[in-house]
């Protein structure tokens, strides 16, 4: 493929080559058309001239007041000639000799204006009219040889057509030159793309173009998400070494140690539990480790068909405590991010409010252009404003004899991290148990 550069210029010369013959052929026609019409002025001048020394003798032939003729009608193929045409006879110049001249057909209410051919291969504009005098119809005709005219437009043409030539040249100079200044940021693009391919730059430059600027900040983005991805994997692995340390420890000792007689069935029943408490973390831990953040463009996830979903699993899981979770989300609510994202933030939120409840749960939510309002909240007991900010850290946990691993609120915190959100927790108000509130804000240029 072209490059840009190369198909601008292609374009640019080609529009300027065709103005620069536009420009050649609108000037030569209009300096043709000039220069007839200040030759048949004059000739219309000589028209009236002849007619003004015409007269008629008694015998009606037509005879004409030599000394107000031009000499020049009087040289031989002078290229000045005039034809009277009368009923009672021409009257041609001297400068015709024996030839005539091809007379069109002349009217009187205007100058007829011709090209014809005349003696010698000349080339003459014939100007002529119809007339009468003293009662009589009388035609005139009066040439002009135009083949000099012809020759000095051609010479005047070539001069003109040598400049557009030369300031053709200069334009092709100056429009490399803007288009070369035009593209200059994109160069600078092409430039960095290499030293960000070795790492020498962490991003691509801001300073771009307003028509590439959409372009280079999404790629910033996925720069930037890509980075967090790899932090986030570093925090997941971290994650799961925390939580298998305490099962692997247990799986130790019982391996080392073989069951008291009788003792094997409960023994069993133990290495199984904490085989599933593996197999739990570790599934969690991928999941945490598949985290977009930041949404995708083209992306909206529908709140209320996806957390209906999440609501029956919740009821299923949390069946034996018969807990009601009353949802509030206004309809066609959206939000412009990950669809799995959204899941796993809200599937911590509600099922850490799930174990607490004594016997409702509440989600609300509000999106518009802004972003997205995520209040989950309980009417349980509630944590302490002492231990409130411990339960973002990973492992931590308040009440041990609670099934759990302390991971919930900590993927939750780094998910709304992810999105530039926040997340405040509190007590509820209105239930008077835990209270989780989000904001993710919406992406630029999303619905809401």
């Amino acid at each position: 493929m072209k490059s840009l550069q190369t198909r601008l210029s292609a374009g640019l010369i080609l529009v300027l080559a065709a103005l620069t013959m536009l420009a050649v052929a609108g000037g030569g026609y209009s300096l043709r058309r000039l220069a007839e019409n200040f030759v048949a002025g004059r000739l219309e001048h000589d028209v009236e001239t002849l007619l003004a020394a015409l007269t008629f003798d008694a015998n009606g032939q037509p005879e004409l007041a030599t000394d107000r003729i031009s000499a020049t009608f009087r040289q031989p193929y002078s290229g000045h000639y005039y034809q009277i045409a009368t009923p009672g006879g021409e009257i041609c110049s001297r400068s015709l000799w024996d030839a005539e001249l091809p007379l069109p057909p002349l009217v009187p209410d205007r100058f007829t204006r011709t090209f014809v051919a005349g003696p010698q291969q000349q080339r003459l504009l014939l100007v002529g009219r119809a007339f009468r005098v003293q009662n009589q119809p009388v035609a005139v005709a009066v040439t002009e040889n135009f083949s000099p005219v012809d020759a000095g437009l051609q010479h005047l043409l070539l001069e003109f057509g040598l400049v557009a030539l030369a300031l053709f040249g200069v334009l092709l100079l100056l429009q490399r030159l803007i288009v070369r200044r035009g593209l200059a940021p994109l160069e600078q693009i092409r430039r960095e793309l290499p030293r960000l391919a070795r790492g020498e730059i962490p991003q691509l430059a801001d300073a771009a173009p307003a028509e590439v600027q959409p372009l280079v900040a999404e790629l910033n983005r996925l720069l930037e998400l890509l980075d967090q991805r790899q932090r986030r994997s570093r925090h997941a692995l971290g994650n799961l070494a925390h939580a298998l340390k305490t099962p692997l420890t247990a799986l130790t000792q019982l391996a080392e140690h073989p069951p008291p007689t009788g003792d094997g069935a409960l023994w069993w029943r133990d290495l199984r539990q904490q085989l599933q408490h593996i197999r739990t973390l570790t599934e969690r831990e991928l999941k945490r480790a598949r985290i977009v953040g930041g949404g995708a463009p083209g992306q909206r996830v529908m709140l209320e068909r996806e957390v209906s979903d999440l609501v029956d699993t919740l009821h299923r899981i949390h069946r034996d405590r018969e807990v009601r979770i009353e949802v509030r989300i206004p309809p066609d609510s959206g939000f412009p991010g990950d669809r799995d994202d959204l899941l796993e933030l809200l599937g911590n939120l509600l099922d850490n409010a799930c174990q607490w409840a004594k016997a409702l749960v509440r989600l609300t939510a509000t999106a518009n252009t802004e972003g997205l309002w995520l209040r989950v909240e309980d009417d349980g007991p509630g944590c302490p404003p002492e231990q409130m900010e411990g339960l973002r850290q990973r492992g931590a946990r308040i009440d041990e004899s609670r099934a759990g691993h302390g991971l919930g609120l900590a993927i939750a915190s780094d998910i709304v991290a992810q999105y530039g959100g926040t997340l405040r927790l509190g007590r509820s108000g209105t239930l008077g148990g835990f209270l989780a509130e989000v904001l993710l804000p919406g992406l630029p240029g999303s619905p809401a």
